[in-house]
């Protein structure tokens, strides 16, 4: 492994490079950009592209981007620090989903030849401006040069596919674009271009950022999650027994809780029940309450749920951390995402197992639009229970993202 001080003194080139042992090859690129606006100029930006097959490295200064397809993660990486974050591109691609519905219907792009640059515009406004001096490069190398404009400048859908399909990298090539601060034009000059260079490891000699104590409590809860040992086989058995001795107590109700528990951490059924055993659940008027309370659809009887709910909360107290879980659920159904939230996080400090929280917790993030932690979130609970059921919903998600925007993978 590459020590960290020679990482900050080294070339991203020398550091991806150095003791190469891979088969794939990748190209690298070195760019200049430097755009222009009314007021003010920003200042040019020096950066570093590896293209590889399975990921795409850029560095910026002492900020690098990887793009780890493989993976499906994005990963932004402090070099000074050797430290990085992560996030899933299903998050990524989540986030931008709105605005590229917005130009799913577009027209195409029409070009104009000039003597040094062809033009290309889209309803008469200028997109892309493209010098005549260009690299041939294979299918896949162009892709990946279209995934690093996609995932750095953020580039326009009808461009990125022109570029992926030419099987050509520009020398020089400017983008129209728009941000927060108006129209700008980013003029890019590639005077560096390196073929067939090994790929390597691009997350060697990097470790995961270190959460300081003061890190708000989701983000505690959610890097603890990483380093929880998911339940064995024989957690079912267990908690199914410890339910039926309070059953066998006479305490119906706290053992419904259990197996309802044992349910959302392990995805096993609630099944068979001893005839004694149906009969109190049935007798038992709590169970019934709660019952009713979650397969409740109409608002105002969600709302007598959640007030159901609440009293029985109030009866049992903060011991019975499940009631906590259904009313955040109901409140979910009420759209009181944040107060859900907080649920959510109360109940995983005291049930970090329960894996149906994290999925629960993700839908009240995602419905916030916060992606990136909803992908965490729910790649926390799959990493506890794989198979379980509940997740369905999100595996559904990501197969629609996948087939709706191919070209992000």
């Amino acid at each position: 492994m590459i020590a960290a001080s020679s990482l900050r003194r080294a070339s991203l080139a020398a550091v991806l490079f150095l003791a190469a042992t891979a088969a794939q090859a990748a190209i690298v690129l070195q760019i200049t950009v430097s755009s222009e606006r009314l007021n003010p100029a920003d200042a040019p930006v020096a950066q570093t592209a590896v293209l590889g097959k399975r990921y795409l490295s850029v560095r910026d200064g002492k900020r690098m981007t990887v793009v780890d397809f493989a993976a499906r993660q994005r990963y932004s990486i402090d070099t000074a620090s050797a430290t990085y974050e992560q996030e899933s591109l299903f998050a990524v691609v989540a986030e931008r989903a709105a605005s590229m519905r917005q130009r799913k219907d577009v027209a195409v792009l029409t070009p104009q030849q000039g003597d040094q640059a062809v033009i290309w515009s889209l309803a008469g406004q200028p997109l892309l401006k493209i010098g005549l001096a260009r690299q041939p490069v294979s299918d896949d190398d162009a892709r990946a040069f279209a995934q690093f404009l996609r995932y750095t400048w953020h580039v326009h859908p009808l461009v990125l596919d022109m570029l992926a399909g030419g099987r050509q990298i520009p020398h020089e090539f400017a983008l129209y674009q728009r941000d927060a601060a108006g129209s700008i034009v980013r003029h890019f000059h590639i005077h560096s271009f390196t073929a067939d260079v090994p790929e390597t490891d691009p997350l060697s000699g990097y470790r995961p950022l270190a959460l300081s104590a003061s890190a708000p409590l989701l983000e505690r809860l959610l890097e603890q999650a990483t380093r929880l040992q998911a339940l064995g086989p024989e957690t079912h058995a267990t908690m199914r027994a410890q339910a039926d001795q309070v059953f066998a107590a006479q305490h119906t109700f706290e053992a419904f809780l259990m197996m309802l528990e044992d349910n959302l951490s392990t995805g096993a059924l609630v099944e068979h029940l001893s005839r004694e055993q149906l009969l109190a659940m049935q007798a038992s008027e709590p169970i019934q309450q709660l019952l009713r309370a979650l397969s409740a659809k109409d608002l105002e009887i969600i709302e007598e749920g959640l007030a159901s709910v609440q009293a029985l909360r109030a009866q049992l107290g903060p011991e019975q951390p499940m009631l906590a879980f259904f009313e955040a659920g109901l409140r979910g159904k009420l759209g009181q995402w944040p107060e859900a939230q907080v649920l959510y996080l109360q109940v995983l400090q005291v049930k970090p197992h329960l894996a149906a929280a994290y999925k629960e917790l993700g839908d009240a993030l995602y419905a916030q639009g916060h992606m990136p932690d909803a992908w965490r979130s729910w790649d926390a609970g799959r990493a506890l229970a794989p198979t379980h059921r509940v997740f369905k919903s999100v595996d559904a998600l990501e197969k629609s993202l996948l087939k709706q925007y191919p070209a992000f993978f």
